[in-house]
């Protein structure tokens, strides 16, 4: 409706009357309408009809009708109807006025398929027409109209209950398939608390949207487990790769795939989230021991080196020629440092034997020199005098097991020593 333009009063009003929601507008006007003039102006002074009685009724009807609690309104109107019997026609229009718009209230969310509505509809529509002809119908037409909209209203309540019910139970088979249901929840509550206030519509359109919402969550977990059957598989086969037992997880993942099959998407999620936690422990137990095998080559090949160098220093001391055992150690440590444990420890072994094949030449200069193995001696950590002395220069303590070296290289004495006597 549009009365742009418009100025003059009776274009205006032409206007209003030839739009097509002017009777909503009429009826509104006549249930707003609630004759305010003074009783004894409307009833006589000796009129002895409960017009306070009917004006509080009629507000009543208004306020139940604003908080949308139809069926209260329409008692209210019903109770204002019969005491008003009486009363000018103006209150007689105002009582019916909101029991039709209570009926229609009550109606508005009603399946418009529903033959109960149906029904209350055409006595809508009849009431309706005859209320804008300026007519009034007796108290059984309005009893009528009154049982039909509850009637079909009834219905419609328990149609979105059924829906309520429906629903709730989506949800928690969507839950029981391990989708992510938050959404649905939400919307299924919102629905609830309408459905609590009579706000049929309102209420279906959350259920509607909880549903809708629920299929969604449904669809997604569906794609997801069906999808995760190819990365489980992946995982296992890392881990066989690194030397993992796969068996149970293989047994699982056959498993999840019957299930699959079977439509038994959410038990097939559990199975595939087992085989792959198999999976992913059992690639962590075999890099732990990948790395332990690691730290203990490294602690290998670095006890060589470190056992090689004090019979190293003892050579070059005696100026024998010690070069490719020095430059087998020096690349072994540096091998190590850069985190090839299998080259450092090849390297290590390479100068161990180098070493050994030195230590000959060792022994006969230490016996050209006079120097003996001690008999005994005491260990510097426990001071133990149980400790043994070997050829090769290493000395160990039988009580705490310390090693240690009972000749390192020539002192600056034994030096001068060496030069000076023959």
């Amino acid at each position: 409706m549009s009365l742009l333009g418009l100025k003059r009063k009776s274009d205006l009003v032409a206007a209003i009357a030839a739009a097509p929601v002017s009777p909503e507008i009429l009826m509104e006007l006549e249930a707003q309408d609630t004759a305010e003039r003074d009783s004894g102006v409307v009833l006589g002074r000796d009129a002895d009809v409960d017009y306070e009685r009917v004006e509080d009724l009629l507000e009543q009807a208004r306020k139940r009708f604003q908080e949308r609690q139809f069926e209260a309104a329409l008692t209210a109107a019903q109770e204002a109807s019969r005491i008003a019997e009486r009363t000018t026609e103006q209150l007689r229009r105002a009582s019916w006025s909101y029991a039709v718009l209570a009926a229609q209230g009550l109606l508005e969310p009603c399946n418009p398929e529903d033959p109960e509505t149906v029904t209350a509809r055409a006595l809508l529509e009849r009431a309706r027409n005859v209320f804008f002809q300026g007519q009034l119908l007796d108290d059984a037409f309005l009893q009528d109209l009154v049982r039909a909209a509850e009637v079909a209203h009834g219905r419609e309540a328990d149609r979105v209950r059924d829906l309520l019910a429906l629903t709730r139970d989506s949800i928690r088979e969507a839950a029981n398939l391990g989708a992510s249901i938050a959404l649905a929840e939400d919307a299924w509550k919102r629905g609830g608390d309408f459905l609590d206030r009579d706000r049929l519509a309102a209420a279906r359109e959350s259920f509607v949207e909880a549903a809708q919402r629920v299929e969604d969550a449904r669809i997604r977990r569906i794609r997801d487990v069906e999808e995760s059957i190819g990365f489980v598989s992946d995982h296992i086969d890392l881990a066989r790769n690194v030397g993992a037992d796969m068996r149970e997880a293989e047994e699982l993942h056959q498993a999840a795939q019957t299930a699959i099959a079977a439509g038994e998407h959410g038990h097939a999620g559990d199975l595939l989230k087992r085989a792959e936690r198999l999976a992913m422990k059992g690639q962590q137990r075999q890099i732990e021991r990948a790395m332990q095998l690691r730290q203990a080559q490294v602690e290998k090949a670095q006890a060589i080196i470190d056992a090689c160098e004090p019979g190293l220093k003892e050579a070059e001391s005696y100026d024998l020629s010690a070069t490719e055992v020095r430059v087998l150690l020096r690349q072994a440590q540096d091998v190590l440092t850069k985190g090839d444990y299998l080259a450092g420890l090849t390297f290590a072994r390479n100068a161990e034997e180098a070493a050994q094949r030195l230590e000959a030449q060792v022994d006969d200069e230490r016996r050209r020199r006079g120097i003996q193995r001690p008999a005994s001696g005491t260990c510097g950590v426990c001071r133990s005098t149980r400790v043994t002395f070997q050829d090769d220069g290493w000395g160990r303590c039988e009580d705490c097991g310390t090693t240690f070296r009972w000749r390192g290289p020539l002192g600056v004495w034994e030096r001068l020593k060496a030069i000076l006597v023959p």
